[in-house]
């Protein structure tokens, strides 16, 4: 018996020995900063429960990483979150092969969010355990509690979301101030708004010297000349601002804020405020007439709609572009404009400040055309699929319309020389999968880029005309369709021409003008060019 003894214990402990350890991070998170500076908050109790149960799982190898992963203040609706993103950064490095969480909420209110997270810890390797609900992502009805779970969790946070949004239209119907940083010429003293001496003359300047100079480009000139600046608040977390100039966006803002006569906006309805008016409603119905009657006056404003590049395009600065466009000769012209230019900021040096809409936007397309046609982009960018979904999508390619390409582009960066064009790998998947009803497995994490060089050419009459480099300049046809239907037809109309028919009768029989006619001879004399 005691040779026996001595045989199990020196097998149980090299079972011991050979025991493979895992890495466990604990992961803790808390929605406000409310008790964090406390000796014992929130944090530290989620903390001590991980701890144990790490500590009850020592026989199989567990052991807790040094590092913390601590989220104070932070909302479970996103993943920008720093302790968060630390935890991923090491996961990625393998440095844990367990997570620990003492509610599954902890991690994530999303489940597009949380389906994120478990592809990254199937990739590598890594379990997500829940103290409190007895989970593990590595087995089927694991993820499917989960998942449950978290629509549930998602579906809590959309009606604390509806009932958020209710109580704020039901307060602003009452004339309640909801919060944000007081306007210009007020206060804030108990959550009311109180007016400010010093600022309300401010206030007042701006509104009676536009209605002098009839221009907010012109009462920029003459705030700036006047010395005043934008008043110093400190936010709720200490931090200073304030005490710049004042911009033009800002004294848009101003002049339009009806707050000023004693009411409360809430979308597109006014209510009576319980805060003092500083301003008289006949000076501010007087200069809502003069910025209505400006707007509508300008050659220039900003597009609503039809803009395919809207909110996607910035400069190598990351500097946005807006669409706006102009009318010259009843004909409307559009084009995207750096806010560097509406702003009178420096702008970089060979970068565009204003592009043609129809250039850039035909680029765009071609790019995006030559790569869905490209076997080595789309190799790339899916490495892991079956060699014939590639041939299908190539032979087969998916029609390039608007909402195709709205749905797939995250991000168009202007260069003095090239585009670098930024494609969602989920949305295009997405698309893809649903248009040839395939599947898609181990996708691509990142953007998928397309790096198109151009270059930048000028018209007779002024023009920007913006080519690709990739374009092969010694092919004649390599020119827009309809400049190249008017060429067609520009050839075919001068022999007619040439054989006694009048330019009228051309024009009668095609159905054209006779402007458009002698346009497209013009331009068959001109082609090729070289």
């Amino acid at each position: 018996m005691e040779r026996l003894a001595i045989f199990w214990n020196k097998k149980h402990a090299k079972q011991n020995m050979t025991q493979e350890q895992k890495k466990c991070a604990i992961y803790t998170r808390k929605s406000n900063e409310e008790g964090l500076d406390q000796d014992f908050n929130s944090l530290h109790a989620q903390r001590e429960a991980g701890e144990a149960y790490i500590t009850s799982q020592k026989s199989e190898g567990w052991q807790l990483v040094e590092n913390e992963y601590n989220d104070g203040g932070y909302s479970g609706g996103d993943l920008d979150r720093p302790a968060l993103k630390d935890m991923i950064a090491d996961i990625k490095a393998n440095k844990i092969d367990i997570i620990v969480v003492y509610k599954i909420d902890r991690l994530t209110r999303s489940l597009m969010d949380f389906s994120k997270l478990v592809e990254v810890f199937d990739e590598y390797n890594v379990t997500f355990i829940s103290i409190t609900q007895s989970f593990n992502t590595t087995t089927s009805m694991g993820r499917l509690t989960l998942n449950m779970l978290l629509s549930f969790a998602q579906f809590e946070r959309e009606v604390t979301g509806e009932r958020i949004r209710d109580k704020i239209a039901a307060s602003k119907k009452k004339g309640m101030w909801m919060g944000g940083s007081p306007p210009l010429g007020y206060q804030l003293d108990g959550g009311k708004l109180i007016p400010q001496p010093e600022e309300i003359k401010i206030v007042q300047f701006i509104f009676e010297e536009y209605l002098k100079c009839g221009a907010v480009k012109k009462l920029k000139d003459s705030v700036d000349g006047a010395g005043l600046k934008t008043p110093l608040r400190i936010s709720q977390k200490g931090r200073s601002y304030g005490g710049a100039a004042f911009s033009r966006g800002h004294l848009y803002h101003t002049l339009g804020n009806p707050l000023y006569i004693g009411k409360i906006r809430h979308k597109e309805k006014l209510y009576d405020g319980l805060h003092g008016a500083i301003i008289e409603t006949e000076i501010f119905e007087k200069v809502q007439h003069q910025l209505k009657g400006n707007s509508a006056a300008k050659s220039i404003t900003w597009a609503k709609s039809g803009c395919l590049l809207k909110g996607l395009m910035y400069d190598c600065d990351d500097v946005i572009y807006s669409p706006t466009y102009t009318v010259k000769n009843n004909l409307r012209y559009s084009y995207y404009i750096s806010q560097n230019l509406i702003q009178y900021r420096d702008h970089p040096n060979n970068v565009l400040a204003r592009i043609p809409a129809h250039e850039i936007e035909k680029l765009i397309k071609l790019a995006l055309k030559d790569w869905m046609m490209g076997i080595r982009g789309l190799r790339r960018a899916f490495p892991k699929q079956p060699d014939y979904y590639h041939e299908l999508m190539i032979k087969n390619p998916i029609p390039l319309r608007r909402r195709f390409i709205l749905s797939i582009l995250q991000k168009v960066t202007v260069h003095s020389n090239k585009l670098i064009i930024e494609i969602d790998p989920e949305k295009l998947c997405k698309e893809i999968a649903v248009y040839y009803e395939i599947a898609f497995v181990n996708l691509s994490k990142s953007n998928i880029k397309i790096i198109l060089p151009f270059k930048v050419l000028r018209a007779n009459n002024g023009a920007i005309v913006l080519k690709s480099n990739q374009q092969n300049d010694h092919d004649p046809f390599n020119i827009p369709t309809d400049q190249l239907k008017r060429v067609v037809r520009g050839i075919i109309w001068r022999d007619e021409h040439f054989a006694g028919k009048t330019l009228k009768n051309i024009a009668a029989a095609g159905g054209h003008g006779e402007n458009f006619v002698n346009r497209c001879i013009q331009e068959s004399f001109e082609f090729p060019k070289n």
